[in-house]
C-alpha cells in the first residue's frame, strides 16, 4: 500500500476533523478508542506530517502533490446545517442574540435578524477544483455510498476499524440532524406552503436559519424582510411570511 500525503480542506461544520481522523486510522494506523457502552469513538490523530489541514477552505491554499479532499453538503435544505452544527458544538447550546451580535461585530442598535441575514442570504459552500469533493449528505442519508466514495478517494477498501469509527460518529450526529430537520427544515417547508407552525420555543439562531433557508440566494425576498421586519418577536413561521410580504 502506497501512503501519499493527504490534505483535508473544509469550511466549519462540514466534518473536516472526522475526515482527518478517518484518513489517520485508515492510512496511518492511528489508534482509536471505542467505548461500546457509551457508544463513542475518539481517534489518536497521527496526521501532523502526513495529513495537512486547510481550514477554512481555499483552493489557493491546497499544496501541490497531495491527495486532497473537501467535504460539503449538496442539498439546498442543508445549506445552513454546517453553521447550525458549528455554533451548537462551539457554544454547547445556542447563545442569545446579543452574544451572536458580539461574535459578528454587529452594533447593539442593529437588528440581529436583519444584520446576520445580510451576511447569510447568499451563503454557499462551493465545490473545489483542487480537491475530491465528498458529499456529506450521504454520510447521513446514504452511508454505503459515502463509504464507496471514501474508498474511491483512498484507493482501497475501508478497514473494519475505520468503518466502526465512522458508524459511531454517524450515530452520534444523527440526533443533531434530526433536531435540525424538525426545527429548521420542516419549519421552512411549512413557511413555503404557508402553513402555520409555532416556533416560539426555538432559539433566535434557529429562527434566523429558517429565514435564511427560505430566502437563500433570492435578494428580493431578503430585501423585503429587511424592509418590513419591525423587531417584533417571531412566534410562528407565518410571521416570517408576513414580514417578507409587508403584511405585519
Amino acid at each position: 500500500m502506497v501512503n501519499h500525503k493527504f490534505c483535508v480542506s473544509w469550511l466549519p461544520g462540514t466534518f473536516g476533523n472526522l475526515l482527518l481522523s478517518t484518513i489517520s486510522i485508515q492510512k496511518f494506523n492511528a489508534l482509536v478508542d471505542i467505548d461500546h457502552e457509551q457508544k463513542t469513538a475518539k481517534s489518536h490523530k497521527e496526521h501532523s506530517e502526513n495529513c495537512i489541514c486547510v481550514h477554512p477552505h481555499s483552493d489557493s491554499n491546497i499544496p501541490q502533490n497531495v491527495l486532497a479532499i473537501k467535504p460539503y453538503f449538496e442539498q439546498k435544505e442543508l445549506t445552513f446545517f454546517p453553521k447550525y452544527l458549528h455554533y451548537l458544538k462551539w457554544f454547547k447550546k445556542f447563545p442569545d442574540r446579543e452574544t451572536f451580535k458580539n461574535y459578528y461585530n454587529i452594533e447593539d442598535s442593529k437588528s440581529f435578524y436583519i444584520e446576520i441575514l445580510k451576511i447569510y442570504w447568499n451563503h454557499i459552500d462551493p465545490l473545489s477544483s483542487r480537491c475530491f469533493n465528498i458529499k456529506m449528505d450521504n454520510f447521513f442519508y446514504k452511508f454505503d455510498y459515502f463509504v464507496l466514495e471514501l474508498e474511491s478517494f483512498m484507493g482501497e477498501k475501508l478497514k473494519n476499524q475505520t468503518l466502526n469509527f465512522l458508524q459511531i460518529k454517524r450515530n452520534n450526529n444523527l440526533p443533531l440532524l434530526q433536531d435540525f430537520t424538525n426545527n429548521v427544515i420542516d419549519s421552512t417547508k411549512c413557511l413555503a406552503l404557508r402553513n402555520s407552525k409555532n416556533i416560539q420555543d426555538l432559539s433566535d439562531y434557529e429562527k434566523l436559519l429558517i429565514i435564511c433557508t427560505h430566502v437563500q440566494g433570492d435578494w428580493k425576498l431578503t430585501e423585503n424582510f429587511i424592509k418590513y421586519y419591525n423587531n417584533k418577536d417571531i412566534v410562528d413561521v407565518m410571521d416570517v411570511y408576513s414580514f417578507i410580504n409587508g403584511k405585519h
